[in-house]
């Protein structure tokens, strides 16, 4: 199984023999005739994955994906794609110009190697972390009796869901900082100005690239609490510069929030968020006046019109839902998939994502937006819908509630398995006002 995952290593980077073969010939071509290894491997996997998870032992095939995760990222991170954008999807939310109203969700870009590719592909925006205050290796298993040690993810191959039990591995906020600072050089793309909550006095031309980067960032999880508060602050403090908008990540499952939880809880919570607003206002008096959107990410949203109102009245300018589920009995799944899920979360805990999540998420920001609009918040308080979302279909019903703002992960990496993925986000944001 080492040498099998060794080998798909090689061959996302590179191929080898029939199986490289298979990859270069499946690559897609740009329009200066370069070839994508990476989507290439992408939508060799997508045809023989259903396949691979019904030969192979469960602990296997995980731990086939888990071991070449890191190397696909890396391969597509310098895939030759360039996509051709359409201006007339642009949107304005937060103050902020967005090329469409679709970008990528927190946790596939830990530290920012994959923004060219983001932009490329056409992505309307785009988010990297989530970041740490200092480097973090995430969660370690092992497998196969100690054959390979690494984060644990794997796909389910019937219901195109997935699981995840990384643990937020990152390099640490000098490394995103880093790395989003050469890309605005190398696009000559500074950080746009949303001044005031609600509005903007930016006016960006038709031909700007609207290309807004956020940063997701979180408490260190080997911190305590007031080392992780001061960690998170310190991220806000050296992100502000950079970053077009912050993502608070505070959706791990033991975190509460307005709603249903405890009272000291939410306190705890009110103070966190109220620490971080003041930080990024005390910046934005000295900086001139560059206001920073800062959104909290949660992987549930609870009673969602008390939900609403407390984060706005804190001063957050929106909320992101959701992330990933771990009730698992609540989700239907084929027989093939509930056993691979039921192997995989014995051994590594995790979260799923993808379509078997969508009907949820859906239903919450929905009642998000809703209670947005009945609390008079519009211009001030930004829905963003994360969970299940894979097809122009999804993204329609979502615009359907009044949702300004869409992100997605595992539908993405489905996306980049079919054909002409240069077109992708044109196709899945077509009718995007």
């Amino acid at each position: 199984m080492a040498a099998v995952a060794r080998f798909l290593a090689r061959a996302s980077v590179g191929g080898a023999g029939a199986f490289g073969v298979a990859v270069y010939a499946a690559s897609p071509t740009d329009d200066a005739g370069q070839r994508s290894t990476a989507l290439g491997l992408a939508r060799v996997d997508g045809a023989v994955r259903p396949m691979l998870a019904a030969v192979l032992p469960a602990e296997a095939f995980v731990c086939l994906y888990s071991a070449t995760r890191t190397p696909f990222i890396h391969a597509l991170s310098t895939s030759a794609v360039q996509s051709s954008l359409d201006s007339s999807a642009r949107v304005r939310a937060m103050g902020l110009t967005f090329r469409n109203d679709l970008g990528n969700a927190a946790g596939l870009d830990k530290d920012g190697s994959l923004l060219d590719f983001n932009y490329a592909i056409g992505a309307g925006f785009t988010v990297v972390g989530t970041v740490l205050s200092d480097g973090h290796t995430g969660n370690i298993f092992n497998f196969l009796g100690g054959m390979w040690k690494g984060n644990a993810w794997t796909p389910l191959p019937l219901s195109g869901g997935a699981l995840n039990s990384l643990g937020l591995p990152s390099k640490g906020i000098d490394a995103a900082l880093e790395s989003i600072a050469a890309f605005r050089k190398r696009h000559d793309m500074p950080p746009q100005c949303a001044e005031r909550r609600g509005a903007s006095s930016l006016k960006v031309a038709p031909t700007s690239p609207a290309f807004p980067i956020g940063v997701s960032i979180m408490g260190h999880p080997a911190h305590d609490a007031a080392k992780k508060l001061e960690g998170v602050l310190e991220c806000v403090r050296r992100a502000i510069p950079l970053a077009d908008f912050l993502e608070i990540n505070e959706s791990c499952p033991n975190v509460h929030h307005g709603g249903g939880s405890s009272a000291a809880a939410t306190q705890e919570l009110r103070a966190r968020l109220q620490a971080i607003v003041s930080v990024r206002d005390q910046l934005a008096k000295e900086k001139g006046g560059r206001r920073v959107p800062i959104l909290v990410k949660l992987g549930d949203l609870g009673d969602t019109k008390e939900t609403v109102r407390f984060l706005s009245k804190i001063g957050i300018d929106g909320v992101i839902g959701l992330n990933t589920q771990k009730d698992y009995a609540n989700f239907e799944l084929p027989p093939a998939d509930r056993a691979l899920l039921e192997h995989y979360t014995d051994r590594h805990g995790g979260g799923l994502s993808g379509p078997p999540i969508r009907e949820r998420a859906m239903g919450q920001a929905a009642a998000a937006q809703a209670a947005a609009d009945e609390l008079r918040l519009k211009g001030s308080f930004t829905v963003i819908h994360v969970g299940g979302l894979q097809s122009a279909e999804d993204m329609q019903r979502s615009r359907g509630h009044g949702i300004e703002l869409r992100q997605w992960y595992t539908g993405l990496m489905h996306g980049l398995a079919q054909p002409e993925p240069h077109s992708l986000y044109a196709r899945v944001t077509a009718t995007a006002k």
